[in-house]
């Protein structure tokens, strides 16, 4: 399966995909059109497991992508509303729905056809999440036929992140925003293949219109390394995340490129957790009052942590010494005594100032990808509504 190519590839991506989305479209017998109408069935996680893995393995060795993941008729404002170390966030509309479009830069067009191979099993991967807490992915677009921009597609977060959220909103209490985030990387972690996320941090956490946190930018580490793409963060490390959320194992100076101990991972999640905590709470990002990222580098590796904020705004957003207590074993200098993320939700729930949870759940609709791209009419599955509709069914 893995050596099929073109076509070939192509009839199979769609048909992983299909399984993997618990969804087939069948044909109607009489007109022996795609009905464009979902039919659930169960499928065992282990099973699944193992088509997801298959999907991932035939999109990069293919460079391609269930052709339900590929978008068209985004319109996109003419400016970017953000630019980031390798890429351009827009706002658009497709199908009269407000999408956010991270456009990523490429500069070495002779590169493209590697970049769409590592791109697209990224993609292909992202596209099997679903949870309230992790950031939907709507699919793949193409900003420029001639000259091709991949582009990724997801619900626009008026909210912004949780950075911007909470100078805007000051008060708000974050233990809950704290829970989001670690519920959000439990699935992620319990996920089968797992995933590290490996850039936790402030402005890589969306907030909801109801005042959730869900995860944004993880899972792109190879494409993001590609020499393609333009990193320009400065404290950016080899292993793509951002130094200043990166535990001390991430930080060794001088060693082996091929040492496992460089390699991110739940550890290293937990520990940028820590970071993400401390950050909200206080409203500031780790070691802000040092300038100097090689001083935080050697501070961090010999176990320095940043002190415990003081202020008011930090009681009023739920600090507490069973809180602070949390936060420097989620940051322990050791990976292996770091806890898991079902043991810091439990932790999270027991603390004496929890306050009930009132917000609203959102309405975001999981099934928006799939109506939208099923009405192009060269999608293998289009609709019936429109035979119907011209009297043909």
């Amino acid at each position: 399966m893995l050596k099929c190519r073109g076509p070939g590839a192509q009839a199979l991506l769609n048909l992983l995909q299909a399984v993997c989305s618990r969804a087939i479209y069948p044909l109607c017998p009489l007109t022996q059109i795609y009905i464009d109408q979902r039919l659930e069935f169960p499928i065992n996680p282990r099973h699944k497991a193992c088509h997801v893995k298959a999907l991932l393995r035939l999109s990069r060795a293919s460079g391609l992508c269930p052709e339900c993941l590929v978008l068209k008729g985004i319109k996109m404002e003419a400016h970017p509303i953000d630019r980031g170390g390798y890429g351009d966030v827009y706002k658009g509309v497709l199908h009269g729905q407000e999408i956010a479009v991270k456009a990523l830069r490429i500069y070495q067009t002779s590169d493209l056809l590697r970049l769409l191979k590592e791109f697209s099993s990224e993609a292909v991967l992202w596209r099997q999440l679903s949870h309230p807490n992790v950031l939907p992915f709507y699919g793949v677009y193409h900003l420029d036929e001639t000259t091709p921009r991949l582009c990724l597609t997801a619900p626009w977060m008026e909210n912004g992140n949780v950075v911007e959220f909470l100078k805007r909103y000051p008060d708000t209490y974050c233990i809950h925003l704290a829970l989001d985030v670690i519920q959000g990387l439990k699935y992620l972690h319990n996920f089968a293949p797992s995933i590290i996320h490996g850039d936790l941090k402030g402005v890589n956490i969306l907030v909801t219109r109801s005042g959730r946190a869900c995860l944004a930018d993880f899972g792109l580490a190879t494409a993001i390394d590609s020499k393609t793409i333009a990193v320009t963060h400065s404290s950016t490390a080899k292993s793509g995340g951002t130094m200043r959320w990166q535990a001390p194992e991430l930080l060794s100076i001088g060693a082996d490129e091929a040492d496992d101990d460089q390699h991110n991972s739940k550890a290293s999640d937990i520990y940028a957790f820590a970071c993400v905590c401390y950050e909200m709470l206080s409203g500031e990002i780790p070691f802000f009052e040092n300038p100097y990222d090689i001083q935080v580098i050697l501070g961090v590796m010999r176990g320095r942590r940043p002190a415990r904020p003081m202020h008011e705004l930090c009681r009023t957003r739920g600090i507490s010494d069973e809180l602070w207590d949390l936060i420097q074993i989620c940051w322990a200098q050791n990976p292996t005594e770091r806890p898991a993320a079902d043991q810091i939700m439990e932790r999270l729930q027991a603390l004496p100032n929890w306050q009930d949870d009132r917000r609203p759940l959102d309405d975001c609709s999981v099934s928006f990808p799939y109506q939208a791209v099923h009405n192009h009419p060269e999608h293998p599955f289009s609709a019936l509504a429109t035979a119907i509709t011209d009297g043909n069914a």
